[in-house]
């Protein structure tokens, strides 16, 4: 599962596998690793890797009959074209149609797409899936985005305030947190509605962070006792990430035969 390396003109970089359409690396123009990936991570078939950027498609968690986070992350992408554009950017296109063992799962047909550009301090992620069958279907979906943080202490989320969410570890939905900033002290799994755009802010830089198409944002990290349990997550690793996840949850995506949908979450990194 040898990665696909982009490299822009500027030297910004995205590593890519096609098991799963993978980010596994960005590293913008002149500047550090942007995602997190867990050093003990398996990387084989058959196994979700844990970090980087996994693609949650056609169920996000167990919120279905699916196996947890559906298949897209598990299965074998064609990569379409590889390179660099016109205007400099490095971009990659990778396809997932259906396949017998999809069928057996979800007997629905259907072309996935993931296009992922990198340039300068900015990385886009774009899922598109279309239906191709003749009867209707309906999925939920998210950009597993993985953020590399020095120290989750420091860390603060911005753009959240008054938005509702459900608590994923309480069970609790309708929550609202008025607090200007989120800080993490420990285990949190949220969904929240209506999130186009956050900050991810830590000592010496921000993370903007922008999504269309996804109505809603995960916030997860699994604090000191669930990691504790995660055997793909290296020792102390809940300390330097924090998952920002561009999804569509709450409202499942219907689409009629012939109908597509897409979605999109920007990440553009500013050093302070």
């Amino acid at each position: 599962m040898n990665p696909i390396i982009l490299q822009a003109q500027d030297g910004a970089q995205a590593a890519i596998t096609a098991y799963g359409a993978h980010i596994c690396s960005w590293i913008p123009a002149g500047g550090d690793e942007q995602l997190f990936f867990s050093k003990t991570s398996e990387i084989r078939e058959g196994v979700a890797m844990r970090g980087g950027v996994p693609v949650i498609f056609p169920q996000f968690a167990g919120l279905g009959a699916l196996p947890k986070h559906g298949f897209a992350r598990t299965a074998m992408w064609r990569l379409l074209r590889a390179g660099q554009t016109a205007s400099g950017a490095a971009r990659a296109e990778f396809e997932l149609n259906e396949n017998i063992a999809s069928l057996q799962v979800w007997p629905y047909v259907f072309h996935a797409e993931l296009t992922v550009t990198v340039v300068g301090s900015s990385l886009d992620i774009r899922l598109s899936v279309q239906n191709t069958g003749d009867t209707g279907l309906s999925f939920t979906a998210a950009l597993h985005t993985y953020f590399a943080v020095g120290q989750i202490a420091d860390v603060t989320v911005h753009g959240l305030a008054g938005l509702p969410y459900r608590d994923s570890v309480s069970g609790v939905s309708g929550c609202i947190d008025h607090d200007p900033m989120l800080r993490i002290s420990g285990e949190i799994d949220r969904i929240y509605a209506n999130a186009p755009r956050l900050l991810l802010c830590q000592p010496r830089q921000t993370t903007l962070i922008q999504q269309s198409g996804f109505a809603d944002a995960v916030v997860w990290n699994p604090g000191p006792e669930k990691a504790a349990t995660l055997a793909d997550l290296e020792p102390g690793g809940y300390e330097r990430m924090l998952c920002i996840e561009a999804a569509a949850i709450m409202q499942p995506v219907v689409l009629a035969p012939g109908a597509s949908w897409s979605g999109n979450q920007s990440l553009t990194v500013k050093r302070t």
